[in-house]
């Protein structure tokens, strides 16, 4: 019996995700939104609030990795079901090429088990379709709720969720805009995902700021870019069954408007994230609901078809990943242990106030030391994150912390990423001044050895006074890089009388400093020196000629 079958396969893998789930060590990432998820709210710096939810939920019945995963496992488990119930496999066939490409696509695999916002963008994108699916079949009161359901999902497990709107409704426009029930469903939608919408205003809309502007700011198109995304785009969904995959979208013909807006999502997030390689990197999960879509549009062109090798190739898929996800939980093979370790190594020192530079290992040290406080202090080429939201660093000011870093040197060490030593430095009366913001032109041109002058307005973020120049701790400097913000070709402080910022005070100053000898383009970031840490960049880059 069909049903038998699917609820058996539902079973299998959400048993062997649940191994997984228990003996793969946590990732950067998982650990990072384990942190949100002890701090709920409805919304964060880089995504909307899904999957702190479900990791909060999980993470009450089980405090190990296990819980962090477990509503991912559970309800990517039982997404299977709605994709039976999109495909409606009857035959033994049907349902082995279901089981087959199920099984061979990656990001069935590895967002069924990581709990990252990706892991809910693919339950909501495959309750989506199912809620579409029946929504054209029939518009009853239960579609229309279902659909309103599924829309505020999409849009609360992360931004993407837009993207499966969009191009999905695309070819319906001339179906749905006269149908009442479709706007009923858009208005229930919006009712649900008002609270996200009123914390993006409260929060100067931050995440929108990040993912248009400042994640790409300084960037620039290369051609590996180009072909990164390529190898992506063509062979992310499962390398092995590439061919067929793109046979299906390629001749893809149906007047069944459900397929229609399937094929549109197969097609135009490739072409969108195409364009955004000029600027970013392009990541795979970028591309999960392309690779979701391709499947369907794969199963719906090859169901009926008896072709050894896709059957073939698809088995072959299978146990590839098979193996693949065995030994991303096996000790001493597993990239992921790296995490543990560290966590760990510098949990064993008993600091009090830890503060790092990166978020991932502020949060890594958190999840293995959940009762000890963490803050990050971004330096040189580290973005912004929701520590910076947050503005936990501003709690240790004054304080006594211990400051963690592969830079930074100090008596007590430990081996953590890339194998590099940690320096456990500890700081008595620590300063903080994150909240400051640098502002100036955006490009200079001058000669080398030239005294250049700039004018820059300086504001103090901060609810207490700062001092800076002349005999304070802080002192402003400038530093020349091209590529990677911390390979610094030119450094040097900017000679100022100290001057004192009040509470929100935006002051205009003209600065003075000596140009590098070295002829060249280079990019500048104007930030402040404190002795004890080094520099952190305050200012948008600067686009600077040397003639």
């Amino acid at each position: 019996m069909p049903e038998k079958r699917i609820f058996s396969l539902i079973g299998i893998y959400i048993l062997i995700n649940l191994f997984q789930a228990f003996f793969t060590p946590i990732s950067e990432d998982e650990a990072y939104y384990w942190v949100w998820s002890q701090n709920l709210d409805w919304g964060y710096f880089d995504h909307p609030p899904m999957i702190a939810w479900w990791i909060s939920t999980g993470y009450h019945l089980f405090q190990n990795e296990l819980g962090v995963r477990l509503l991912t496992v559970l309800l990517n488990g039982f997404s299977l079901y709605f994709l039976w119930k999109i495909l409606l496999p009857k035959t033994k066939q049907e349902f082995r090429l279901f089981v087959l490409i199920w099984g061979s696509v990656l990001v069935f695999n590895v967002f069924g088990f990581l709990a990252t916002p990706d892991a809910p963008l693919l339950f909501f994108t495959i309750f989506y379709f199912y809620s579409l699916k029946k929504f054209l079949e029939k518009t009853s009161v239960f579609s229309t709720v279902l659909l309103g359901i599924s829309f505020a999902g999409l849009m609360y497990s992360k931004y993407h969720g837009i993207l499966v709107i969009l191009f999905t409704l695309l070819p319906l426009w001339k179906l749905l805009w006269k149908n009442p029930k479709f706007y009923l469903s858009v208005l229930g939608s919006l009712v649900l995902y008002s609270p996200h919408i009123f914390w993006l205003i409260q929060n100067d809309f931050v995440p929108v700021h990040y993912h248009f502007l400042e994640r790409s700011s300084d960037e620039n198109f290369e051609f590996r870019k180009f072909f990164n995304y390529l190898g992506i785009y063509f062979l992310g969904a499962a390398p092995f069954l590439s061919y067929f995959i793109f046979n299906s979208v390629f001749r893809f013909r149906s007047d069944q408007p459900f397929w229609k807006s399937i094929c549109a999502l197969a097609v135009f997030p490739g072409i969108f994230f195409f364009l955004s390689i000029f600027k970013d990197n392009v990541q795979p999960q970028w591309l999960l609901i392309s690779f979701l879509s391709m499947a369907l549009l794969m199963y719906r062109h090859y169901h009926d078809k008896n072709l050894k090798w896709v059957f073939n190739l698809g088995f072959a898929g299978l146990v590839l990943v098979f193996i693949l996800r065995i030994l991303i939980a096996v000790p001493g093979i597993s990239p992921l242990y790296k995490n543990e370790k560290f966590g760990k190594n510098a949990g064993s020192f008993e600091a009090e106030n830890a503060v790092f530079e990166k978020y991932q290992e502020a949060s890594v040290y958190k999840f293995f030391n959940p009762e000890k406080n963490v803050a990050v202090h971004r330096t040189l080429g580290n973005r912004h994150s929701q520590y910076s939201l947050w503005d936990w660093e501003e709690d240790f000011h004054g304080k006594n912390i211990t400051y963690i870093s592969p830079w930074v040197k100090a008596e007590n060490s430990f081996v953590g990423y890339k194998n590099r030593d940690y320096y456990l430095k500890e700081i008595s009366n620590y300063q903080t001044y994150d909240l400051i913001k640098i502002e100036t032109l955006e490009e200079i041109s001058a000669k080398p050895n030239e005294r250049i002058q700039l004018k820059i307005n300086i504001r103090n973020g901060h609810k207490r006074p700062i001092k800076i120049g002349g005999n304070s701790e802080l002192k402003l400097n400038v530093n020349y890089y091209q590529n990677l913000q911390y390979e610094i070709l030119y450094s040097t402080e900017i000679l100022t009388e100290e001057f004192e910022l009040q509470p929100d005070e935006e002051k205009e100053l003209e600065i003075e400093f000596q140009n590098t000898s070295e002829k060249g383009i280079y990019k500048a970031a104007l930030g402040i020196y404190y002795a004890e840490v080094g520099t952190t960049y305050l200012s948008d880059p600067i686009l600077v000629n040397i003639l």
